[in-house]
């Protein structure tokens, strides 16, 4: 079984009116059960990743409680900006590239099945 590389996560704390660029990324995961050790060890190695990019401010990763949904785990990353985000993301994917790992066959192969999205906070709508 792999070994979880597990971070420690900071107070997470969004100011909309400070920061009105504020980018956040939100990502529902259906986790198999069989699927849960190998998909938290790949979660705590892309926080730790994130962590380390510019722009990055904070995380949470909630597990379902209750409720309809199929999902059972959400992570939220929250950026300073748009820009910071999608700079991140190319550093992910940069990172997948250079160490062999394939997402799309990875999650397939886990029988994982996600909702993913980035999100900002209208003024009108706060």
């Amino acid at each position: 079984m792999p070994r979880s590389t597990k971070t420690h996560s900071q107070a997470l704390t969004i100011d909309w009116q400070s920061n009105p660029n504020t980018e956040v990324r939100i990502d529902s995961f259906s986790v198999p059960a069989e699927s849960r050790a190998e998909f938290e060890v790949k979660l705590h190695e892309n926080i730790a990743l994130l962590q380390k990019q510019p722009g990055f401010q904070g995380h949470a990763v909630f597990e379902k409680t209750s409720g309809p949904t199929t999902f059972n785990i959400v992570t939220v990353a929250v950026w300073q900006s748009p820009e910071a985000m999608k700079n991140a993301g190319e550093k992910v994917r940069e990172h997948y590239r250079s160490t062999g790992f394939d997402m799309q066959a990875t999650i397939a192969r886990w029988g994982v099945s996600a909702s993913v999205g980035s999100y900002h906070a209208p003024p009108s709508l706060q």
